[in-house]
Parts: C-alpha cells; structure tokens; sequence
C-alpha cells in the first residue's frame, strides 16, 4: 500500500493567519529523555495520532519548483500527530518509537521572506508538512538526520510552501541519546543545522535562532532573581526565555521521584514557562494564539500523555500498544479524551481523518 499525504485546500490554506505559536521542550529525567509539546493558534486545533507500521510506501505532497518529490518506505514503526482542523494533515509530531527518536516542526515567521530564495539540490525534497514524518520513519538519531542532510541525501522543500501558499517553519530533532538539532532557513536560502547546544533543549518561533540567544543573552540565568525580571508576555521570545531559565532549575534526576511524579513536574515547569491561556494578547503583534493541546511523551519508556486544554481532559498510550501493528491505524485524541477515554482506542485511520484529504493507492 502506497500513502500519499495530500495537501491543504487552496481555500483552507488562505484562511491560515500568522501565529507566533507552540512550544517543544526536551528534558533528561531519570527515565530518560522527556519532550513537552503544546500547539497554540489562533482558531482550535485537533490531534490525531496516526501509526505508520514499518515498511508502509510514503510519497510527499506536491513540492513545485522541486524535481525530486520525496518516496519512500518507512524502516521503522512511526506515529505522527497530524492535524486536521485547519491544518488537514500537517504532521507537527513525528516519532520513530523504535528507536527513540522525535521530529517537530513550528511555524517560524521570520524565515517566510527567505523561501523563495532557497534552491533545488537535486536531492529528494519533502513538503513542510511531511517533513517530520521523513525525519522520523528514516532515522535513528539526531546525529544521522544531520549527517543525510549534510550530505545531500534529502532537502526540505522550503520554496515550495504549504499548499499554494508561503508559511515559514523551522524543525527540531531529539533522540533518546540526549542529541538535539535544529534547522531553520535563513537569508539568501541559507540551512542552519544547529546541533546539541544547551539552549537547543526549547524551541518556540521567531526570530530566528541567533536573535533568540542575542535577547537571552542579555539575561543571567544563573541568578535567581533573573525570574523578577522575565517578560510575562506570551511572544515566542519571552516564552523561551522563561523555559531556559525555569528548566535551568528544575531537578528532574536524582531526586528518586516515580514517573508520575516526574512528568507532573515536568508539566508544572512546562506550563509556568509557556502556555499559553485562552484571550491574552501578545503585546508586539496583538495576537491571540492560546494552547489547545498539549502532550508530553518519553523517548526512552514509551509513555504519551495528551492533554485539552479546551476542556482539560487528557488521554494516554505507551508506544508498546501500537508496537506490532501492521497497517496504518489512527485515533483522535482529543476526542476521545472528551468522550472520557482514559487510554487511547485505534481504528482503521478512514474512520478517524476526515474524508477527501488522506488518499490510499
């Protein structure tokens, strides 16, 4: 079975406003590496979890302007949360639960005026939107993405945009081992591979990489009082400040803490530093961008935790559920979180996405 992963409308893709939203923080705990991510935006957004079985055929959507669109089969049992509601099918989590590797894109305003200046490589070029679920049905570790990307062996098709239009995005990469890297596009159609640098353990929006370390540099995260003086705003560069200094001080390994105990921690820390409530304005652009969802998931254990923040009601799984299953399968975490479902239930993935965006051949 081939999967094609279809774009956004035209129509749908138009609608998509500018948000400086989401946040991804990576942890080491005593039970090995933690990721948090929340999904903001403007309008709610939808999660549903969608298992790539090993050996499944992938195509990338259309990437005009690209001679090579991206085929490939999956090495490895893949989950990504896609998103539906506006999005139709945006991959913003990608997972090799084999291997303990995890892939996430954000938007990235900043990079938008630099797409177009990015040219063809003649590698394999995969669409933004698919672009974690390449990362992580391919590799094993952070370390390979970076060397395969290095070397030519796929590109990101950043010119080609979402669907018919221009939306900017930046990518992270983290592994059970503790590495981290990150790739944005910058001016000229410049890659910047940025890669197990401290700071690479938050990532939010714009600006760019070095415009984030040039403001947090004017912060001393090692002093206590340094708190009084953070930014209450919910901008991507205060978010990421709060997270660099609160997970700077946060004990998550030997402390003999259970793991539920550690993810609460985790999601206390999380939620302090980034999250982001219903109604409050950013004070730069005047946007409103709240935290619909949020999930925190272990690259080591397997456990997956998903929250809704519309209804705070949350769902679980642990990557040991879905390990053996052989065809693609799908389930919608926020709604069955509100249907009162404490542990995730899988369906065949036609009964779940939405109908005319998902194509079998």
């Amino acid at each position: 079975m081939k999967k094609v992963l279809l774009p956004l409308c035209l129509s749908t893709t138009a609608a998509i406003s500018t948000t400086h939203a989401c946040t991804t923080w990576v942890a080491d705990t005593d039970y090995g590496v933690t990721v948090t991510r929340s999904v903001d935006w403007d309008s709610k957004l939808g999660a549903i979890a969608h298992v790539y079985p090993k050996g499944t055929q992938l195509e990338t959507v259309a990437v005009p302007g690209y001679a090579k669109p991206a085929k490939w089969t999956s090495k490895y049992q893949t989950l990504a949360i896609e998103e539906y509601v506006l999005f139709q099918g945006v991959a913003v989590t990608a997972i090799n639960m084999e291997a303990g590797l995890s892939a996430n894109g954000q938007y990235l305003d900043d990079s938008k005026p630099f797409l177009q200046e990015h040219k063809d490589s003649g590698a394999s070029a995969v669409a933004l939107m698919n672009a974690t679920t390449y990362i992580a049905s391919n590799f094993a570790t952070a370390t390979e993405v970076k060397e395969a990307f290095e070397k030519n062996q796929f590109q990101i098709a950043w010119g080609a945009g979402l669907a018919g239009a221009q939306h900017g995005a930046h990518f992270s990469v983290q592994d059970k081992e503790g590495n981290k890297l990150l790739i944005q596009l910058n001016r000229g159609g410049e890659q910047r591979l940025y890669y197990n640098d401290a700071d690479l353990r938050s990532m939010t929006n714009s600006p760019l990489q070095q415009y984030q370390r040039e403001y947090v540099s004017q912060l001393d995260m090692s002093k206590p009082e340094t708190l009084s003086k953070l930014n209450a705003d919910i901008s991507p560069k205060d978010r990421n400040a709060r997270m660099l200094f609160m997970s700077d001080k946060v004990k998550l390994k030997g402390q003999q803490l259970t793991w539920a105990q550690t993810e609460g921690k985790v999601l206390g820390v999380f939620d302090a530093a980034v999250l982001v409530p219903q109604d409050v304005v950013e004070v730069e652009t005047g946007g409103i961008y709240p935290t619909w969802v949020s999930y925190v998931y272990n690259l080591e254990t397997g456990s997956f935790k998903l929250r809704d923040h519309d209804t705070y009601d949350s769902i679980r799984f642990n990557f040991a559920d879905v390990a053996k299953f052989k065809k693609p399968m799908c389930a919608d975490l926020p709604k069955q979180a509100g249907a009162g479902k404490g542990t995730a239930l899988w369906s065949s993935c036609d009964k779940v996405i939405p109908k005319l965006t998902v194509a079998d051949h």
